[in-house]
């Protein structure tokens, strides 16, 4: 029994060396080593040639067919299907805040609306991708805003795809935002 393992492991062991020097030729190692090599090669002049997220922001948003503009707190500001919005981006992070300013407003004496806007932002915020905040302004009206935060890295293939994508579900959150505030209003007004 013991002469027929040994058989066995005699026969795996002269494959795999048949197989390694043999049959490869030993070239085996340099062809697997050549696409590491020249991987590596790129990478590194990818990173020389790596553009800020500020820029990358910047020709995104030309690519999607918008004109970025820059406001004086340094935010870029751009159009996008009718609509305003806001992108934080800085060079020392990948990720970047866009914003969709003042997507719904009402009065801030209108204590029925803000109990029905509180009970919809809270619900959105627990399950959407984006986040939906209020402020209160110095005029008589409270601002609802739609955020989202998000990495913006060359890395993302067809980054402009992505960006639009992002810019459609603004515009979703917001719809969801003014039916369930409308379907409060006929709940209230059925009771």
């Amino acid at each position: 029994m013991i002469w027929h393992i040994l058989g066995l492991l005699a026969i795996v062991v002269i494959y795999y060396i048949l197989r390694h020097y043999l049959w490869n030729d030993g070239d085996d190692h340099n062809h697997n080593r050549e696409p590491e090599l020249k991987n590596k090669e790129e990478n590194v002049n990818y990173m020389e040639e790596a553009i800020s997220t500020r820029q990358l922001a910047l020709k995104t948003i030309e690519n999607i067919g918008s004109k970025p503009q820059f406001t004086e707190e340094g935010r870029i500001q751009f159009e996008y299907q009718g609509i305003e919005f806001l992108m934080e981006a800085d060079d020392d992070c990948k990720f970047v805040n866009l914003i969709w300013p003042w997507c719904h407003s009402f009065s801030k004496f209108d204590i029925d609306e803000f109990a029905r806007v509180r009970q919809v932002v809270n619900e959105i915020n627990r399950c959407s991708s984006h986040s939906v905040f209020y402020t209160i302004t110095d005029s008589d009206e409270v601002a609802l805003h739609i955020k989202k935060h998000f990495l913006l890295v060359p890395q993302i293939p067809e980054v402009e795809i992505f960006l639009r994508v992002i810019l459609n579900n603004f515009f979703r959150t917001a719809r969801t935002l003014n039916l369930e505030i409308e379907r409060c209003r006929m709940q209230e007004c059925e009771k």
